[in-house]
């Protein structure tokens, strides 16, 4: 069976032929331990509790049988050789020498948090983190890294909703790989500052291809970032006025980026690129920004860039970078992140440093 997408947005996979069954907390474990690699355990509906996988040799899978709605949470310290599919999850927590752990086409009602992970080929893919809050006290973000590493995670999260809540949506410390993900009405509410994506240091971080829509504020980094990659992202945002924040940052790379002009905060205009610092903080430095649709970039407090050309911008160009308005394949308020590409004959077309679109490509 192919792929579908369910009611919720979550990707629902294709039933494979299930090897072993179980029906509550305790077969689930003892059909866990009995599996082999290339198995395939299926859950009936029901509460599961908190799920604690070990290491295999290969790869085992744990689904809803056929019309199955079991729910459960996640609890890895170890765990190898995991890939998880088409479950409701309370909370998910992945920690140490976890790897080659998948979670796909899920439906996550509470936070994930991963820590101590190194080089771990975890993936999150094509799941669901919809109106998702964080009280006080609680895991301040959906996915949660809050650990700080020189070694890059190896944690992907792709192709999946973050929607709803004050929750921030990603926040992490150590280096990820966020790929074509979608952020939508993510909003402060109280005294919570919600971000939707968070880094902090995060060295290595790569940020491509995201949907930024109507978020308190969009890619940010309010305590340092290093060497991270920003690229080809949207970011359509109704709050803060600058789309792009990066404090005392060292090396990052912001290209193909396309920010949604408008109006903002404090009566100031949508779509800034903001590379700047905190007074107790190191200016930024080497930082590179290039083929990107903005209003325009604010370089400000001692901070630098290493390079800054064939922007497209509405106001305060400078040299090597066009002042235009672009035109884009979605008309002036397009919709969804392809019908921001560049139209025939608009501003920046053809004109990227690489010969391709100014914005995303």
């Amino acid at each position: 069976m192919s792929e579908a997408e369910g009611d919720d947005g979550s990707r629902r996979v294709g039933l494979a032929t299930c090897d072993r069954l179980a029906t509550n907390a305790a077969t689930l474990a003892s059909q866990w331990s009995a599996a082999t690699a290339g198995q395939t355990i299926c859950l009936a509906s029901g509460s599961y509790g908190t799920f604690s996988a070990g290491a295999k040799p290969g790869v085992v899978t744990v689904k809803p049988q056929s019309g199955a709605t079991p729910t459960l949470a996640l609890r890895f310290n170890g765990a190898n050789n995991v890939r998880i599919e088409g479950l409701t999850l309370t909370s998910a927590v992945l920690l140490g020498s976890t790897r080659n752990v998948t979670i796909t086409g899920s439906r996550f009602t509470g936070a994930a948090m991963i820590d101590g992970v190194a080089q771990s080929n975890i993936l999150f893919d094509g799941n669901t983190h919809l109106n998702i809050n964080a009280p006080t006290g609680a895991v301040p973000a959906r996915i949660h890294l809050p650990y700080s590493s020189s070694t890059h995670s190896g944690v992907t999260i792709q192709n999946s909703r973050f929607e709803g809540g004050d929750a921030d949506g990603i926040q992490t410390g150590v280096g990820v790989n966020i790929l074509n993900n979608q952020f939508k009405d993510i909003q402060e509410n109280g005294p919570n500052h919600t971000d939707a994506i968070q880094l902090l240091g995060a060295p290595g971080a790569v940020v491509r291809g995201n949907y930024f829509l109507n978020c308190a504020s969009g890619i940010v980094a309010y305590d340092g970032v290093e060497r991270a990659v920003i690229e080809d992202n949207v970011l359509d945002l109704r709050g803060r006025p600058w789309a792009i924040e990066l404090y005392s940052d060292d090396g990052s790379i912001v290209r193909h980026n396309t920010l949604q002009h408008g109006a903002c905060d404090w009566n100031l205009p949508c779509g800034i690129i903001d590379i700047t610092r905190k007074t107790a903080d190191d200016v930024g430095r080497g930082t590179v920004i290039v083929d990107n649709v903005a209003t325009e970039i604010s370089v400000n407090n001692g901070s630098t860039v290493a390079e800054r050309h064939h922007n497209l911008l509405r106001q305060y160009a400078q040299s090597g970078e066009l002042t235009g308005v672009p035109v884009f394949m979605g008309g002036a308020a397009p919709t969804d992140w392809s019908g921001f590409r560049l139209a025939p004959g608009s501003p920046g077309k053809s004109a990227a440093s690489d010969g391709t679109d100014i914005g995303i490509r």
